[in-house]
């Protein structure tokens, strides 16, 4: 891992973000969006972080090249939800197998684990062994699936549940 650094999200990271994003929603299931994002839509998104609450992205670079990012959000609505987080992992397909993805989501974990955030949550989509080998590896356990849930070039996907308490050691 060297030669890589993780900072918090900035504006100068959301384009790259942006492509990467994209790159998954127009070639993989591991995400339900099924429309590209434009880069206001994604602005919008990267102003719902702050590096002050729960809910945070962290970048990875190596040089001027984006590895990847990882990022916390709300679990779902209702206030007694507060302590819980739902997390992404997305890596550029070029650093994907070399570590980065649980460098982040460790970092992330890190960060987030200081504003009361007891659970964290991933929903990744079926199949997908190399997501789920990297969430168990650093203590998610599987709970559960969610069958056929999400349909996505003609086809109904499952999504399995995973789940991790903070902070880790």
């Amino acid at each position: 891992m060297k030669n890589h650094k993780i900072t918090n999200l900035s504006y100068d990271d959301i384009e790259k973000i942006n492509n990467l994003y994209n790159k998954y929603i127009s070639d993989t299931a591991f995400t339900f969006d099924i429309k590209e994002k434009s880069l206001d839509e994604k602005k919008k998104w990267a102003n719902t972080f702050s590096d002050t609450g729960p809910y945070q992205c962290v970048v990875a670079y190596e040089g001027d090249n984006l590895i990847g990012f990882a990022s916390s959000r709300p679990f779902r609505e209702k206030s007694a939800y507060i302590t819980s987080v739902e997390t992404s992992v997305y890596i550029d397909e070029a650093y994907i197998g070399n570590g980065y993805g649980k460098y982040l989501l460790e970092e992330l974990f890190a960060r987030i684990s200081t504003f009361e955030v007891k659970r964290a949550y991933a929903f990744i989509t079926k199949p997908n062994s190399m997501s789920e080998k990297l969430h168990l590896s650093i203590g998610f356990n599987r709970v559960g699936t969610l069958n056929k849930v999400g349909k996505k070039f003609d086809k109904y996907w499952d999504v399995g549940v995973f789940e991790i308490f903070l902070p880790i050691k």
